[in-house]
């Protein structure tokens, strides 16, 4: 038993059977025929204070409760939570072989928030009562995930006085057609700011191919896992030799070659070394650098008259696994995040606008807010306007400003559709004097925080990947809220009714 106060305490683990149902009660569920291959485990409502994370092992609810708070405000690992665990909190009695795994920490993690899930929808937890713990969760874990898709989250529909404001009756500048009015009556707006967080798990080669991989160590998905056996240099078709990820040819072998000696120690010690004396690179046979931008080496020749050489040859590929794009996020001016989503090849116009589309859903028109924040609007704008898709359309009715740090670096001032319809000085409604209405450092904590899942999550597997960082969301989300409302800010949620109706 690994508790928050006294350390490990060897416990025994007792169960009871009935004859009559045929059911082996444990501490926190129930077996019916625990012997049939497809027998479950029934977890009692509730969460117990003691949760019964593997045959073996008990946590104390508390000390999870910890575990999850060092994930969310200090980023920690499982392996760093069972050290810190191990080091200050078990007794000295403990033996060696009873130290805190980090395989029973993320036991607990995954378990304890199906449980809290499940108990706060009031529906029952049942698992598969045979197979590994990582493998039993997972039809657990994938549901949650599908449930937090979009309007999943529980403060998806969070207003406060910090991310809506009341500008009274004034209206938006006409500069433009695809500004329109979107102020209330009562002149209250509200607005959103979304953005890519670069995170990411491990998928397919394939660009922006979406199917999961059969396993961690696998470079493509089911689908496209043929391509495992083809030359990795983009647009040869060459089978690859045993032992390499490139085809015979000599251009293509050397271009491994060089990118693994590019990847050890002394090549990097002997690059730096090089750059110190003076000199351009240390000598290679033929580096990659030397294929990315000038091509194999010619074949030197006396014919003063020969034809020009060609351009550069470029010899591109991909040697090692590929890892989605970014996690977008839809977060609140007072920093509450609303919806995340993965995208796996780029962050793209069509991916922002689905992303839109499915945060804030046609059947909840209310929920769309008056101004959406993104760095490339003017893009997304184009593409809206463009769009004959009347879902697309709806969303012309909202203000697509730039942010000012992207307004005035990265937008060209002769572009005039953006400066007419995203630069942030169309919109004087969200200005106040020489202040912006929304402050931007709200969003851009979230992403620093954000960020720092990074090398905790990109080797998870899909499903872990997402339930974890949906659930960091969720707790930091009422952990905000909890800030909020100490601020005097009133916090609440939006009425069905109120998102059910057309602004």
């Amino acid at each position: 038993l690994f508790t928050l106060h006294h350390g490990i305490l060897p416990i025994t683990i007792v169960s009871l059977y009935c004859h009559h149902c045929q059911s082996t009660y444990h501490h926190n569920y129930k077996v019916r025929n625990a012997s049939q291959p497809h027998a479950q485990r029934e977890y009692y409502g509730g969460i117990p204070d003691r949760i019964m994370v593997s045959m073996h092992h008990v946590v104390e609810r508390e000390l999870a409760v910890l575990w999850e708070a060092q994930m969310v405000f200090s980023h920690a690992s499982a392996e760093a939570a069972s050290r810190i665990y191990n080091a200050a909190l078990r007794t000295q009695t403990a033996e060696s072989e009873s130290l805190l795994q980090p395989t029973t920490v993320w036991d607990s993690f995954f378990l304890h928030a199906l449980l809290r899930d499940f108990t706060k929808r009031d529906f029952a937890l049942s698992v598969p009562h045979h197979g590994s713990n990582t493998d039993r969760l997972n039809m657990a874990l994938e549901m949650r995930n599908t449930w937090m898709v979009g309007t999943g989250q529980d403060l998806w529909a969070h207003a406060c006085t910090k991310c809506q404001k009341i500008v009274g009756h004034g209206r938006r500048s006409k500069h433009s057609m695809y500004i329109p009015d979107f102020c209330s009556s009562s002149g209250r707006i509200s607005a959103c700011v979304t953005d890519g967080v670069t995170v990411g798990h491990a998928c397919c080669g394939v660009h922006d191919c979406q199917v999961p991989l059969a396993n961690q160590q696998a470079w493509f998905c089911p689908s496209h896992n043929h391509l495992h056996f083809i030359c990795a240099v983009t647009g040869c078709n060459e089978r690859c030799d045993t032992g390499w990820r490139t085809c015979s040819d000599s251009n293509h072998r050397a271009f491994e070659e060089n990118r693994r000696a590019q990847g050890k120690a002394m090549f990097l010690l002997q690059a730096r070394q090089a750059r110190l004396s003076g000199q351009s690179e240390p000598v290679t046979p033929v580096s990659e650098m030397d294929y990315l931008n000038h091509g194999p080496p010619e074949e030197e020749e006396d014919n003063d008259s020969q034809a020009p050489a060609p351009g550069p040859v470029k010899i591109r590929g991909r040697l090692s696994r590929r890892w989605t794009h970014n996690e977008q996020l839809m977060v609140r001016w007072c920093g509450i995040i609303l919806s995340r989503a993965t995208f796996f090849g780029s962050e793209a116009i069509t991916s922002v606008k689905d992303f839109i589309h499915v945060t804030f859903p046609d059947h909840f028109p209310g929920s769309l807010p008056p101004y959406i924040f993104f760095n490339n609007n003017c893009l997304l704008l184009r593409h809206l306007v463009a769009s004959t898709d009347p879902r697309d359309l709806r969303l012309t009715v909202v203000g697509f400003p730039v942010d000012v740090f992207h307004a005035g670096r990265k937008h060209k001032e002769t572009d005039t559709f953006c400066t007419m319809n995203c630069s942030p000085i169309t919109f004087p409604e969200i200005m106040d004097g020489d202040n912006w209405v929304f402050n931007s450092s709200a969003a851009e904590q979230v992403n620093r925080w954000f960020r720092g899942f990074q090398p905790i999550a990109k080797e998870m597997p899909i499903i872990q990947y997402n339930f974890f960082l949906d659930e960091m969301i969720s707790m930091r989300n009422e952990w905000m809220v909890e800030r909020l409302r100490a601020e005097g800010r009133k916090p609440h949620l939006i009425s069905v009714e109120e998102l059910e109706t057309r602004s």
